[in-house]
């Protein structure tokens, strides 16, 4: 699991995207392993504007997102999830 609500998840709406009025929905897939930290992030359902979807997937590669590792019998296992990201203008 990935928590936008915390900061250092959150991305930033990029300026152009917001001069354009770009919104939409982004679905990844996201990698956690064991400590939390973001493997891999694959962009699965674009939002149709480029500048989002690099925006969520950068962020979460930036290193400073941590996600929820999976569980197997109680031990922490990498996980692959699937995120969707909303940007909308308000």
């Amino acid at each position: 699991m990935i928590d936008f609500s915390k900061a250092e998840c959150r991305p930033e709406y990029p300026r152009a995207a917001l001069r354009h009025e770009q919104q939409g929905v982004v679905e990844l897939a996201v990698q956690v392993d064991v400590d939390g930290s973001i493997a891999g992030v694959d962009v699965t359902k674009s939002s149709s504007f480029p500048l989002l979807d690099n925006a969520v997937r950068d962020r979460l590669m930036a290193g400073l997102c941590k996600g929820t590792p999976g569980t197997v019998d109680g031990q922490a296992q990498v996980a692959k999830t699937k995120v969707r990201y909303v940007w909308r203008l308000e």
